[in-house]
Formats: C-alpha cells, sequence, structure tokens
C-alpha cells in the first residue's frame, strides 16, 4: 500500500476545514454547501436542492452563504500553514476550488479571526449604546476588503428607515413567506423541542423591529419613520456592495461579509445581516440610488456590543458535508 503525497491534505486537516467551514452562517442557517476532497484541493460544492422559494427565489442568499463557507475555508486553510489559491467557475455544482499546498504560518489577524468562528453568533437584537470604537470601526470594514466588493457606511439613514418599513409591511402580509420561515424556524427549547441541525433557533428570534429582528414575522412592529431613524442612527452598518450581480460577485460579497463578521467577533463584538428586503422588486435598485451606493447592495451587515448571549445555531453532522470521504470512523467522530 503506497502512502499519500506529503503535500496531500491529511484526514486531521480535512476535519479542521470541515469544521471551519460547518460554521459559517447561512441564509436561515440552511447551509447550503458540500465538500470534496481531492489531493491538495477542496471544491465547495452548492446545494441546491436547499431552495427557499419565498424568501430567495433567485438562490442569491445560497450563494452568499456559499461565499461565507469559501471565507472560512480560506482562513482554516491559511491556519494550516497551507497557501489557497481560489478558482471560482461561473457556472457548475462546484462554487470554488480552494488549491491548499504547504505555506507559510498564519499571521495574528488570521490566528485571530479563527478563533472567532466557533463564538460567532448571529445578534437579532438591538446593540447596546455604547459606540464601537474609530479603530474597531476601520478594522472591521478592512476585513470585508475584496476586489470585487465595494464595503460602505452608509448615509441617508432616514432613506433607510423608510425603506425598511415598506419591507416589513410587505413581508408581514405575505402568507407564502411566513409558511416559509416557520418551516426553517428550529424549536429548541419548551415542549416542540426537537433534535434539529438546521435552521434559525426558535430563542435567537426577538420581538424588535427591523433591522434588529434581523427577519420579519406575523409580528414584527413597523415603528414609526422618525423612531426607526432615531435608532438607526446609532447603529454601526456595512453595506456590501458589488458592480454586478454574477454568482462570483456574490460569492465575493459573502466572503467579505464573514471576513468582517468575524474581524467584529475577534473584537469582542456582535453582528447580523440582513437581506430579506434586498428581495423585493426594484428594491437594491432604489437603495443603491437613495443611500447613494456604489454599486447593488447585496448584503447590508450590522454589528456592535451585544446586550444578551445569544445560543449557537443547530449544524448538520459533519459526516453530511464530506460524504464518503473516509473509510470507517471519521477522525471528527470521536468527540
Amino acid at each position: 500500500m503506497t502512502s499519500a503525497p506529503a503535500t496531500d491534505l491529511a484526514p486531521s486537516e480535512i476535519a479542521v476545514l470541515a469544521r471551519a467551514v460547518s460554521r459559517a452562517p447561512s441564509v436561515h442557517n440552511t447551509q447550503p454547501w458540500s465538500m470534496r476532497v481531492r489531493h491538495t484541493d477542496v471544491d465547495l460544492l452548492e446545494r441546491t436542492s436547499v431552495t427557499l422559494p419565498s424568501h430567495d427565489p433567485e438562490g442569491r442568499d445560497r450563494t452568499l452563504s456559499c461565499g461565507a463557507a469559501l471565507a472560512h475555508l480560506q482562513l482554516a486553510a491559511r491556519v494550516l500553514c497551507r497557501a489557497a489559491t481560489t478558482w471560482c467557475p461561473a457556472e457548475g455544482e462546484v462554487v470554488a476550488t480552494v488549491h491548499a499546498v504547504p505555506g507559510v504560518s498564519p499571521d495574528h489577524d488570521a490566528l485571530a479571526r479563527f478563533h472567532a468562528i466557533g463564538r460567532r453568533r448571529t445578534h437579532r437584537r438591538w446593540f447596546a449604546t455604547e459606540p464601537v470604537s474609530e479603530v474597531d470601526q476601520a478594522a472591521v470594514a478592512a476585513a470585508g476588503d475584496e476586489p470585487r466588493v465595494r464595503v460602505v457606511a452608509p448615509q441617508h439613514r432616514d432613506a433607510l428607515a423608510v425603506m425598511l418599513g415598506f419591507a416589513t409591511r410587505v413581508f408581514r402580509a405575505d402568507a407564502a413567506y411566513q409558511r416559509e420561515l416557520g418551516a426553517w424556524t428550529a424549536h429548541t427549547f419548551g415542549p416542540r423541542a426537537a433534535g434539529a441541525d438546521e435552521g434559525v433557533p426558535e430563542d435567537a428570534l426577538c420581538d424588535d423591529s427591523l433591522p434588529a429582528a434581523g427577519l420579519v414575522r406575523r409580528d414584527t412592529p413597523v415603528p414609526d419613520d422618525d423612531h426607526l431613524t432615531a435608532r438607526l442612527q446609532m447603529e454601526h452598518l456595512l453595506v456590501f456592495c458589488t458592480a454586478g450581480d454574477s454568482r462570483r460577485e456574490h460569492l465575493a460579497a459573502g466572503a467579505a461579509c464573514a471576513r468582517a463578521w468575524l474581524e467584529a467577533t475577534a473584537r469582542g463584538l456582535a453582528g447580523s445581516v440582513l437581506t430579506q428586503p434586498l428581495h423585493l422588486l426594484g428594491f437594491r435598485e432604489l437603495l443603491a440610488e437613495r443611500l447613494e451606493l456604489p454599486g447593488l447592495p447585496q448584503v447590508i451587515f450590522r454589528y456592535g456590543h451585544p446586550v444578551v448571549p445569544v445560543p449557537p445555531s443547530p449544524r448538520r453532522p459533519l459526516g453530511d458535508l464530506l460524504p464518503g470521504e473516509f473509510p470507517g470512523t471519521l477522525p471528527w467522530q470521536t468527540d
């Protein structure tokens, strides 16, 4: 029996990569990805069977989610002292291939973000009134630096308040959307608790308005425009924009947001994303015009000091993420 070349990814390394990918944020916590390992190459595949026809009719959020998983994969490869080059095909089941060959040791920033993966949560609450320092703000924005993506702190919060109020009214009245959100709500406590490995934890949702709520439910409040504008003025927001609307740009925006999110987490901050209103017909174009954005908005990221602890979201078994990769016991199944 011949041994694998020394440069090939070892089972222990593959386990590290899989764990990092599994903790990436995703729309409704659908985790719409899987992995395939080929020597030093790792293919990230999009699970197109995971659909949200009411929330994400074009699958854009699913691809953004795969972009977040890609960012976690690239980061984990760097921590394993591997130089990762990435190829993203324009179409097909494989959304990205990471070529991970032995490289240099990771820097401090990469290590800090990697260790933040397990602590990252989606904070669907208003943040504390304590301001985020200018140093932290600059670091979070810089972490999202990506050639295909422009990251901006939006102006004209009054216009944003009006548009979020409109989106709330639309989604509250959308029965099909509400049924879909209910189906993807994971009951992880109380008498309806069940063993869930995907979906939004019920105890992670809140009764606040957008953007704190993150997802509009039937009883999500619609505050008056002046009140919401005042709340938005206190928020730290970043909008991830792209020049076009291709799959590669969606992947890049998702990866950029994930890196910014990990940087925020590493600095003791919490975050959440808002994409739901961006699926309304014409909403992104109008938002770009009214907020004077440098392109099409793909993700709105909000961050700040958390008020309460947030529970982790359920996760699919890692064996589902890498089906058939190893015979017998997988290296992570002894935990």
